[in-house]
């Protein structure tokens, strides 16, 4: 495998580092809100693509076999992303009203959220999502097959509050029950595009396999769509002045307009290009779906959080995308190559034993 995909990505990595840091030092309260929301984006890949994992143990499917080498190379970024939530969990008060006094006397769920009990959750979701990282790393055959529902299980729990407490509680007097459950699909949706991008584009694909996939993406595409749609519905029919407000932040200027884009691109445009089958078979068209996805899937991260915080968008933003991106992609890349690597080694061990 070529080096120079490797080297681009440390060098982004850098460059978006080296923007981050240089606004910490002239507005550090833009780039820690920038910080979150492209966390949110990259911690959704190795969180869906453990769900993905997990799923394909208990249903198995032709789609693994192409997609299963990039779900597990995306599940090695999980630790240093879990590190990369340091900056926010030191700087809490600067994101978080509930976690200044004087914002959070009138806020009627302070048994739940309180830095304590944060931390202490926080400090849960980690221990939860390291061990069924190894578990889908190391393990394989029967032992996985047996711990892939409760590792479901848990994956749904984990992540619906943890999407709670890092994201929702951004504004801490709006809620909604199925914002864990858009947030999942929006994960599964990310690395499902992440996988059959590296499938079309580095593996041996036939087109059965790119139709399954592309087929798979159809679904994942309709789950988010569903959900979504029906939060917005259910907070339109209550027309309650605590709950529109979520909205009014989300539909206005600029973000209204972004709205409209990731509706589209997250949904409408992807599920109609899927729906013809010779673009699920084609390489090009596929990754060019997988792509689009990738982009919107990142405008709604985007989109879930700047809105609730004061200031909102500013290009630190795109920089610690750039930043996180670049190292995950780095040990993506690292990741597949050595398990390429180990291939032919693992192939002349067996015919030794066969031997």
């Amino acid at each position: 495998m070529s080096r120079r995909p490797l080297i681009a990505a440390m060098v982004a990595a850098f460059i978006g580092a080296a923007v981050c840091a240089v606004g910490a030092l002239t507005d550090p309260q833009a780039v820690l809100r920038g910080w979150l929301a492209s966390f949110a984006f990259w911690i959704g890949l190795p969180l869906g693509a453990m769900m993905l994992l997990f799923a394909h143990d208990l249903t198995g499917g032709r789609w693994g076999t192409a997609a299963v080498p990039a779900l597990r190379a995306m599940v090695a970024f999980l630790p240093p992303m879990l590190l990369l939530l340091v900056p926010v969990l030191t700087l809490l008060p600067e994101l978080y009203p509930w976690a200044r006094a004087a914002d959070a006397t009138h806020l009627k769920n302070r048994f739940y959220l309180n830095e304590p009990f944060f931390y202490g959750r926080t400090a849960v979701y980690a221990v939860v999502w390291l061990g069924l990282a190894l578990v889908a790393q190391l393990w394989s055959g029967r032992n996985r097959n047996q711990l892939a529902a409760p590792g479901l299980i848990l994956l749904g729990l984990t992540v619906t509050f943890a999407s709670f407490d890092w994201f929702m509680s951004i504004e801490p007097d709006w809620g909604s029950s199925i914002y864990g459950m858009m947030i999942v699909g929006g994960q599964l949706l990310g690395a499902l595009a992440l996988a059959t991008l590296a499938a079309v584009l580095g593996e041996r694909t036939d087109a059965g396999q790119r139709h399954d996939l592309g087929s798979l993406l159809t679904a994942v595409i309709l789950l988010w769509f569903y959900l979504s749609f029906m939060q917005f519905l259910i907070v339109w029919q209550e027309n309650l002045p605590q709950e529109i407000t979520w909205y009014v932040a989300r539909l206005s200027g600029g973000w209204g307009w972004a709205a409209v884009l990731g509706a589209l691109a997250q949904g409408a445009l992807p599920f109609a290009a899927l729906i013809w089958w010779p673009v699920k078979r084609s390489r090009g068209g596929l990754a060019a779906v997988c792509l689009l996805l990738l982009a919107s899937h990142l405008l709604e991260c985007w989109w879930l959080i700047l809105p609730g915080l004061a200031g909102g968008f500013t290009w630190y933003a795109p920089a610690a995308t750039l930043a996180m991106g670049g190292g995950c992609m780095a040990v993506f890349l690292w990741r597949r190559s050595t398990a390429h690597a180990a291939q032919p080694a693992g192939r002349l061990i067996g015919e030794a034993g066969h031997g």
